[in-house]
């Protein structure tokens, strides 16, 4: 299998994985349905171990996927452009043959960042500041918990040889 070969599938395995995981794997935490999932630690990893602009087609398909099938179309634009914001970061940690190292760690962090970030201009847009000002901690808790589950999910992978095994080592 050639390597933009190699790359699409994985794009589109990982997206299939961010929109299910959103939509799915979800624990409910405060008010206005606000709720805590796995699907940005997915984005997380893809960016890990995908090269530009497959990361990026992942994360922005499987969020902007998960808003419209979650009945929240309205959302799914800026999501996509978050989303596909997330990956960013990664790019400082290209040519790591883990997935999981000090820098990965602090490059989640800032991709939740984004994250935050976007999602409260979002909601200014959306709706208006006050509501905005009112969802950050939540935000920051998705993000806070992305973050960590990245790390738990990223090490079992890094124990597993996953980059090594998939043909995604060193590019």
């Amino acid at each position: 299998m050639t390597r933009k070969i190699r790359n699409i599938v994985f794009a589109a395995l990982f997206a299939a994985l961010i929109c299910t995981t959103t939509l799915f794997l979800q624990i409910k935490i405060g008010i206005g349905g606000a709720y805590i999932h796995p699907g940005d630690s997915f984005i997380y990893i893809a960016s890990a171990v995908l090269p530009q602009p497959f990361a990026a087609l992942a994360a922005l398909v499987g969020g902007s996927l998960a808003d419209i099938m979650c009945g929240s179309a309205v959302w799914a634009p800026f999501t996509a452009v978050i989303k596909a914001c997330n990956t960013l970061p990664f790019l400082a940690a290209r040519r790591q043959q883990r997935i999981i190292s000090v820098k990965t760690v602090l490059l989640s962090v800032l991709s939740g960042v984004i994250t935050c970030v976007g999602y409260f201009l979002t909601e200014c847009i959306l709706y208006s500041a006050q509501s905005a000002a009112a969802g950050i901690v939540f935000n920051v808790i998705q993000a806070s918990a992305s973050s960590v589950i990245f790390i738990a999910i990223g090490f079992a992978l890094d124990r597993f040889n996953f980059r090594q095994k998939v043909g995604m080592g060193h590019e």
